[in-house]
């Protein structure tokens, strides 16, 4: 018997303690005056560093340990007391700097683009007013009289409350505008970030309900009584810790590395979105139309009206060479740009498609140089054999029917490297190239496809057109001297094609005869005009 009261005692000591004495409470909210104490520290000497970008970090610490400090502080003091009341004025100053510091903190911390200093301000304009309502009397008493007195004003309160819920959710949106686009070994970070935001959202709705006729109908005991500090203090415990985590796991300047802005924005590569019809719904660049030549697209713009818009500003062009290529004229030079197409599709429906827009500049510039090389002559500027027998591959078609084909053979090339050199022998080759091309009716394609002989093929001719052409070449010939052989001069002979079904090589060996009959001084002649079968 004596043994149970003994044992009753006891436990009813233990609940004044723990009830009564709110040993629990005090403990939690000293945990966490420690805690804000340490991180706030902690987060300063890596601001020292440079390692953290953590202003808006510490500050948020700094708010919490006021309240916290504040409200323990209040533990201890008789209720009712001036004490008392300026203790609560300072837990509420701590409360109402924390919205705004918590956004600005997200934004920082998974965002890579600059803040601003104005929509910054705006944002903590609210918390400012609120802080005013409650230092108007509390330190400086019977000045700012400007500022009517709201303290008692039945809706500070809500009002706080709304412009707090405006603010988380755009600290929610911050983080789920990457959170999604970010592989998931890498959400960790921003997952710390919006249990810290669900923290304080928690943390605000529970206060609502303490405060509301709610909380008056839920039966109470002693568990009811320490039930509110003790989720208030776990709540800024979720707040701070998490913020410290992300922080750790992944600092402000390593974040931006997932961010679709920075990562599309910082490609040199133009990327243009397109939806299933070919439409244009994003792209990455900001400078169009300024340092970048090619124009702004427009949202759902069909790409081939986009493409029509390319043609019709600057002198551009469509390269000859490949369709995907466009060529355009500024500033006196040339950029050549190469718009790829890319089919974007998962595993059972496709999305659409990824338009890549490379400057290629630089490298079309330098194959252009090289296909040059490859076909034209070095010398005369004419077309060589490598150009000659590709062309023939495409002009033999029934609407270049009837195909004219000359053959032409300058006379005493030989004898004039023999006697001369071949540098004297260059220059009559290059005398009989602008001759031929000055005599050359339209559309006509020429080629030098050996040492003195020259080809020339032009679609849709007739024997007018070639006599044309003879006589002109005898008349321009006539008219050019050179020192040492005096007028130069090329036999000619010419074949017609009339059909697709007649074989090329067959006209060319015509012409090559009729050629052969009018060389003067030659008794064997081999041409290398002949097209491998």
């Amino acid at each position: 018997m004596e043994l149970d009261e003994t044992y009753q005692q006891i436990n009813t000591r233990f609940e004044d303690l723990i009830f009564n004495g709110g040993i629990l409470n005090k403990a939690a909210l000293g945990i966490l005056c420690c805690l804000c104490l340490f991180l706030l520290f902690f987060a300063l000497n890596k601001k020292l560093k440079r390692q953290w970008n953590s202003t808006f970090f510490v500050l948020l610490c700094a708010a919490v340990f006021l309240w916290s400090w504040s409200t323990l502080i209040a533990e201890f003091i008789q209720p009712g007391s001036d004490v008392a009341a300026l203790l609560h004025d300072l837990s509420l100053i701590g409360i109402l700097l924390i919205p705004a510091l918590l956004c600005v903190h997200t934004k920082r911390q998974v965002s890579y683009k600059e803040m601003h200093l104005v929509p910054t301000l705006i944002l903590f304009v609210p918390s400012a007013f609120f802080l005013l309502v409650i230092l108007k009397e509390l330190l400086v008493p019977g000045s700012l009289l400007f500022i009517p007195d709201l303290s008692g004003a039945l809706w500070i309160e809500p009002a706080f409350y709304v412009y707090a819920a405006v603010v988380l959710i755009r600290a929610y949106l911050l983080c789920f505008n990457v959170f999604y686009q970010m592989p998931r070994h890498m959400r960790s970070s921003t997952g710390f970030v919006l249990l810290s935001i669900t923290a304080f959202v928690l943390l605000l709705v529970f206060n609502v309900l303490y405060n509301s006729s709610i909380y008056e109908i839920i039966p109470h005991n002693r568990v009811m009584e320490i039930l509110p500090p003790t989720a208030a203090t776990l709540s800024f415990f979720f707040l701070i810790y998490p913020l410290y985590s992300a922080m750790r796991l992944m600092p402000a300047e390593d974040v931006i590395v997932t961010s679709r802005d920075f990562v599309m924005g910082g490609l040199s590569t133009t990327i243009l979105v397109l939806g299933r019809r070919k439409q244009i719904l994003d792209w990455n660049r900001k400078d169009w139309g300024k340092d970048y030549p090619l124009p702004k697209p427009l949202y759902r713009e069909p790409l081939d009206v986009y493409r029509r818009r390319i043609a019709e500003q600057n002198p551009s062009r469509v390269s000859k060479y490949d369709n995907n290529i466009i060529t355009i004229v500024q500033d006196g030079g040339e950029m050549h740009f190469l718009m790829k197409t890319r089919e974007v599709q998962g595993e059972k429906r496709r999305f659409g498609y990824v338009l890549e827009i490379s400057e290629i500049t630089q490298v079309y510039t330098m194959l252009r140089l090289f296909e040059e090389i490859a076909h034209f002559d070095q010398l005369t500027k004419l077309n060589n054999r490598n150009a000659y027998l590709d062309y023939v591959q495409t002009v033999i078609s029934e609407e270049n029917m009837p195909l004219l084909v000359f053959v032409g053979d300058v006379n005493g090339l030989k004898q004039l490297n023999d006697n001369y050199g071949h540098i004297v022998g260059d220059r009559l080759l290059v005398l009989i190239a602008d001759i031929i091309s000055e005599a050359a009716p339209e559309g006509a394609f020429i080629a030098r496809i050996g040492g003195d002989e020259y080809v020339m093929l032009v679609p849709n001719g007739n024997k007018e057109i070639a006599d044309e052409f003879v006589k002109n070449v005898i008349n321009l010939c006539s008219l050019a001297e050179m020192e040492i052989i005096g007028t130069p001069s090329i036999s000619w002979g010419y074949a017609i094609m009339d059909s697709v079904e007649q074989s090329y090589n067959e006209i060319f060996e015509n012409a090559d005869a009729m050629m052969y009959m009018y060389k003067k001084g030659r008794n064997q002649f081999t041409s290398s005009g002949i097209v491998p079968d």
